[in-house]
């Protein structure tokens, strides 16, 4: 059994250092952003969306919480402007993958998100994260679009 817990100040800091890093490694893996500009742009990123962290409006930032009180991951989900949900980032770390937190996890934020009457949840996720793709399949999400890149040299 898991619970999604709001951030705390202290956990937050703990996560979003942790997270513009990765993030910007994803990006560079995508092919999208060189590693010279990833981390500044995903640094402005998180400035843009959270000015005021985990007070920032209509910003939902959880800790996933296992039944002996570890945080085994986290979620963010914003409400954009349309009233659409849109899960900005969602982590379960590595050593507890694979044993069905993904999809209670996402069952809980998607209730969640319900009580605050969203009727619709999107999120992006990168092409090369085929295990990510598969879970939010199994879970009914479906493409609508498709971004493509190519670099001109």
């Amino acid at each position: 059994m898991i619970k999604l817990q709001e951030m705390t100040h202290i956990s937050f800091k703990a996560y979003s250092d942790k997270a513009i890093d990765k993030i910007a490694r994803e990006y560079v893996l995508a092919g999208y952003l060189s590693e010279d500009n990833a981390f500044l742009y995903t640094k402005k990123l998180f400035e843009d969306l959270l000015p005021n962290g985990i007070n920032t409006q209509n910003q939902f930032l959880y800790d996933i919480i296992d039944e002996d009180k570890n945080a085994i991951g986290m979620i963010w989900y914003m409400v954009r402007p349309n009233g659409e949900g849109f899960i900005c980032d969602f982590i379960i770390n590595e050593q507890y993958r694979g044993k069905g937190y993904g999809k209670k996890a996402l069952e809980l934020v998607e209730s969640n998100a319900r009580e605050k009457g969203i009727k619709k949840m999107l999120l992006h996720v990168f092409n090369h994260n085929k295990v990510a793709i598969a879970l939010y399949e199994k879970m009914g999400y479906s493409p609508y679009s498709i971004q493509m890149a190519k670099e001109l040299k």
